[in-house]
C-alpha cells in the first residue's frame, strides 16, 4: 500500500453509514438521548466507533445525519398539482414521520436540543430549513402555476413553518388521536394564510 493510500484510507461503504443510521433511530426510540452513545449505536450496528466517527465527529453531528435523513426522506419532491394538494401531500407526510419508527426519535432530539446548543443549531439546519425550504417551493411553485398572484413573504414562511413543525410536536403530546377533522382545519388555516383569504 502506498503511503498516499494508506492516508487516505478505505472509502466509506455506504451500507455502513445506513446501518448505522438504523441503529441511531432505534437507540434513540427505545431509549431516547439520555442513553444515546455512539457506542451503543456502533454495537447495535455491528460497525466499529472509528468507522462511525470517521463519518460523523460527534453523536450531536450523528443526531443531525439521523434528523437529515428523515427529512429528506419524507418532506422532498411534492408536487399533486395544485396548491391545496400539495399542502395536504405536506401535512400527511408530516404526520407519517411521527407516527413512523422515526417518530420518537426526532421527537427526542427535539426534547434535548433546548438543553444542548450544538443540537438546536443541528435540528435548525436540518430539519427547521428543510420544512421552510419545502413550504416556499410549494408556494413558489403555486405562483408559477397561477394559482397565487404573488409569493408571501419571509417572515410569514418562517411563522408557517413554526406552525407546522409545533403543532406536530403539540399533537404527539397532548391529543392520544389524530383526529381527520384536526387535520382537514390544520389545512384550511394554512392555506387562509398562504392565499390571503
Amino acid at each position: 500500500m502506498t503511503t498516499k493510500a494508506a492516508a487516505q484510507g478505505r472509502p466509506k461503504d455506504p451500507r455502513v453509514d445506513a446501518a448505522l443510521i438504523t441503529a441511531a433511530i432505534e437507540v434513540l426510540n427505545e431509549a431516547g438521548w439520555a442513553a444515546f452513545t455512539t457506542t451503543e449505536v456502533a454495537r447495535r450496528a455491528g460497525a466499529s466507533t472509528a468507522s462511525l466517527y470517521r463519518r460523523w465527529p460527534s453523536k450531536q453531528a450523528l443526531a443531525g445525519a439521523v434528523a437529515r435523513h428523515i427529512a429528506q426522506a419524507e418532506l422532498s419532491g411534492i408536487d399533486t398539482g395544485s396548491l391545496e394538494g400539495d399542502v395536504r401531500e405536506l401535512l400527511a407526510r408530516k404526520r407519517r414521520i411521527l407516527e413512523a419508527a422515526t417518530g420518537p426519535a426526532l421527537l427526542s432530539l427535539m426534547g434535548q436540543a433546548a438543553h444542548d446548543p450544538e443540537l438546536r443549531q443541528i435540528l435548525h439546519d436540518d430539519v427547521y430549513l428543510a420544512v421552510r425550504d419545502q413550504l416556499g417551493a410549494l408556494i413558489a411553485l403555486a405562483v408559477r402555476r397561477g394559482e397565487l398572484a404573488q409569493s408571501i413573504d419571509g417572515a410569514q414562511i418562517d411563522v408557517l413553518t413554526l406552525v407546522l413543525i409545533g403543532t406536530a410536536l403539540a399533537r404527539s403530546v397532548f391529543v392520544a388521536t389524530d383526529a381527520p377533522h384536526a387535520a382537514e382545519a390544520e389545512l384550511r388555516m394554512l392555506l387562509a394564510v398562504i392565499t390571503g383569504a
